[in-house]
């Protein structure tokens, strides 16, 4: 058993506490699980108990985080997982944090991958969008499902060739270079064909 022989307010926030036993730092935690576990001077605390304290501490101060990570950017639950681990927390921890996350819909890798397909749509096509959704941990059953109805805008491909081509003297070996840039962009090859014959077109 152990005393503790002082709490006190952190300096630079107020809502987290650090805790003394029998005379020596122990650990920070937030002044509302001290208040739960009726923390208070004198008061003895197990080893079981200082343990528990310390994983209900560890379990709070991960999910907070992952929530102010997701407050900058959106991560599948691959890259959250990442995160977590590269932290240093257990596999329980993570397991409980990305539950939470989960249960409160702060991750969704269906949510995810509609708004990543979004924002590089008139960029990449379907086959790159894929290839990039899967790195990033989405499940191949969730990119069925996002993906039924994707189509690729040939109004973007066709601005993306002339971008391309900008300045670029129209013979065949700048075409070959066009039609392999456009499909390193993961456009299938029947766009990049009718996209490649209609430039062609244009500017023979």
């Amino acid at each position: 058993m152990s005393k503790i022989t002082k709490i006190e307010p952190q300096v630079k926030n107020k809502d987290r506490v650090n805790i003394y036993l029998d005379g020596e730092f122990k650990l920070g935690c937030s002044l509302e699980l001290a208040m739960l576990n009726h923390l208070k001077n004198d008061v003895e605390i197990s080893d079981e108990q200082l343990e528990q304290l310390v994983f209900e501490n560890e379990k709070t101060q991960a999910l907070n985080k992952a929530v102010t990570l997701l407050g900058k950017n959106l991560k599948t639950r691959r890259q959250m997982r990442t995160y977590l681990n590269d932290k240093g927390y257990s596999k329980t921890i993570v397991d409980y944090v990305l539950e939470k996350l989960s249960e409160y819909n702060y991750i969704n890798d269906i949510n995810y991958a509609k708004i990543y397909i979004r924002s590089v749509k008139n960029k990449y096509g379907k086959v790159k969008i894929i290839a990039n959704l899967r790195q990033k941990g989405v499940s191949d059953k969730d990119i069925d499902e996002v993906m039924q109805e994707f189509e690729s805008d040939t109004d973007s491909i066709m601005a993306l060739a002339q971008k391309y081509m900008k300045n670029k003297e129209v013979n065949q070996d700048n075409i070959a270079k066009l039609y392999r840039h456009l499909l390193s962009k993961g456009f299938g090859y029947d766009e990049v064909n009718s996209v490649v014959r209609e430039i062609k077109e244009k500017l023979c």
